[in-house]
């Protein structure tokens, strides 16, 4: 093909034909320019397309991810209202001030302290996302702001609130050196008043746990739904 045109120039040039000759050669520049914009442009098809199912498989990560959140969540909510009810049950005792105290064993007090208030999300996908410079893949940016919010700053409440409603479970069952095979009979009255304090705290901060993680788990939802719409479009 290159000796094709080489020898229509040189013809038109032996020939004398000079003005032909040039706007040939503007027509041969113009198809080379042709030429490169057009294999720029599949280049940058490719390009974006590979990014496009790099996007879908970051999205896809980090919604397995939230729809696992979403089970943990399941077993943490109803597992601390059953612990609100202990409680309510155990102080409706304790303020009758009668011999039913006694009937308390402390198998139930450790009951209402388990430590199963922290919050562990899974972040794998997301954390990828970041730590490999890959969120500008996202185009989508209000989807993209909305799952840094929830991992920077929602995950982030959460968890720190669990770990204080851990931090009371683990005063109450060490630091008062509660023996689970006793009952209350035996207990020192002044110990008494003061572990029942302790579990004051602890359904405070199981109650404002649970309302964080509730409003956690609609706003995953509601991210869960948009990153759905987003992937559908790929």
């Amino acid at each position: 093909m290159i000796k094709f045109f080489r020898k229509i120039r040189r013809n038109l040039l032996s020939d004398g034909k000079t003005g032909k000759y040039f706007k040939y050669a503007t027509g041969e520049i113009l198809l080379v320019v042709i030429g490169i914009l057009i294999a720029l442009s599949i280049n940058n098809w490719n390009e974006d397309r590979k990014n496009r199912l790099k996007e879908a498989v970051y999205l896809e990560g980090i919604k397995t991810d939230l729809e696992w959140d979403i089970k943990y969540l399941d077993f943490l909510i109803p597992f601390n209202n059953t612990r609100i009810k202990e409680y309510a049950s155990l102080d409706s005792v304790v303020k009758l001030r009668s011999d039913k105290i006694f009937e308390i064993e402390f198998s139930e007090i450790f009951d209402l302290s388990d430590q199963t208030g922290t919050f562990y999300p899974r972040s794998g996908a997301y954390s990828s996302l970041i730590n490999e410079n890959s969120a500008g893949l996202i185009q989508n940016r209000e989807l993209l702001a909305n799952i840094k919010f929830l991992y920077d700053i929602e995950y982030v409440r959460a968890s720190l609130l669990g770990q204080e409603l851990d931090d009371i479970s683990t005063k109450i069952r060490w630091e008062r050196r509660l023996d689970f095979r006793q009952e209350l009979e035996d207990y020192n009255f002044e110990d008494y008043d003061s572990l029942f304090a302790d579990l004051g705290e602890l359904n405070r901060n199981i109650n404002k746990f649970l309302k964080r993680i509730n409003g956690l788990k609609k706003k995953i939802n509601e991210v869960v739904e948009k990153i759905d719409i987003e992937l559908d479009k790929k």
